[in-house]
């Protein structure tokens, strides 16, 4: 699983063998900037180790992202609107808290 600024993508469906597209075209992280899907689900199914590589250094520059985005709304004492924001972009609705 490939964490995302819209949510998760699972890279062994078979729509991504020929995605050209980044991980996320949002993210601005070593993989993203040099990696399409296609190659990264190439890499799953033949069992290369790059692939793991290249998933934990997105996503740990993924999370360790949304945390630098989350310190910053708190400090700005905008937190419900980023929490908002951030299930919106997943099409999801915020959980009551």
């Amino acid at each position: 699983t490939l964490f995302t600024s819209f949510g998760k993508i699972n890279i062994k469906s078979a729509r991504f063998a020929t995605d050209c597209a980044p991980i996320d075209p949002q993210c601005d992280c070593y993989a993203c900037r040099n990696y399409s899907r296609a190659y990264l689900s190439h890499l799953y199914r033949a069992g290369e180790l790059t692939f793991f590589r290249l998933a934990s250094l997105h996503n740990l520059h993924y999370y360790l992202n949304l945390m630098r985005q989350m310190r910053e709304a708190i400090t700005a004492g905008e937190f419900e609107k980023f929490r908002r924001n951030f299930y919106a972009k997943r099409g999801k609705n915020a959980p009551s808290i």
